[in-house]
């Protein structure tokens, strides 16, 4: 009769053995046994490889051209129920990578994203200002669960920024920080290097509903085209400062 360790041992063998035949199964085969809804919220083109290590060249996020999209498995979340990969995106938008992980109840977690986008590629999504500069993104977590959590720890710089509208305003190296609060993100952003001074708060709930709370300000005295921006943008208090003030819901279906 078998020994317990060797019972063991043959059982391991046999779980490895049924991994490796799943991760060696053409990741395309199992791409057509996914949900319509969810297709038509990510939609992959022309798969290649494997489960275990695989390429699309095009990834739509709910229309939104991102670029090719290579993958790795990650194999000990399998364990405990989720799907994890090491990933890289590289398109219009810029490139990215980092590692994400989706669970059964339909949480996505993600951590060491790191991006760099050209701020011109925004410009289709911004109208109808024209932006530029280019804009470094690292979030050390992202978790995101419908109606129940969304919380960002991370930051992004935004270098050499300008907006255009009817002028082009420059408005220097502006730092955006995240970090989480309660259910929720708490997004501080100030700006260096410009005469145009933004200075503010953006909260963000987990239901997706935002309240922006920013102070624009003049820090040259002799830029009167600033004075004039600022009074477009709204009213000027004593202080040459407007109080933009925004709240508002986020469509958030990843």
């Amino acid at each position: 009769m078998p020994s317990r360790s060797n019972l063991y041992l043959g059982l391991y063998g046999v779980i490895l053995y049924l991994l490796f035949v799943l991760a060696s199964i053409p990741a395309q085969q199992i791409w057509q046994y996914v949900p319509q809804a969810d297709k038509a919220r990510l939609q992959l083109g022309h798969i290649q490889g494997t489960i275990w290590s695989g390429q699309a060249d095009s990834l739509h996020l709910n229309r939104l051209p991102l670029g090719q999209f290579d993958w790795e498995l990650d194999l000990l979340p399998l364990f405990i129920g989720q799907l994890g990969l090491n990933a890289k995106i590289n398109g219009a938008l810029g490139n990215m990578q980092g590692y994400i992980a989706i669970s059964t109840d339909g949480s996505l977690q993600a951590s060491d994203l790191n991006s760099t986008i050209p701020a011109e590629s925004l410009n289709p999504y911004s109208l109808p200002a024209t932006l530029d500069g280019e804009i470094t993104l690292s979030i050390n977590k992202l978790v995101y669960l419908a109606n129940q959590q969304l919380q960002i720890d991370g930051e992004a710089v935004w270098r050499k920024a300008s907006i255009s509208m009817l002028q082009t305003i420059e408005i220097g190296d502006v730092h955006i920080i995240s970090k989480a609060e309660a259910e929720g993100s708490l997004i501080n952003i100030s700006n260096k290097k410009s005469a145009l001074g933004i200075e503010g708060t953006i909260k963000l709930s987990a239901k997706g509903r935002y309240n922006v709370n920013l102070t624009l300000m003049n820090r040259d005295s002799s830029r009167k085209d600033i004075r004039s921006l600022l009074s477009m943008l709204g009213r000027v208090d004593a202080a040459g400062k407007v109080q933009i003030k925004r709240q508002g819901v986020l469509a958030l279906n990843f």
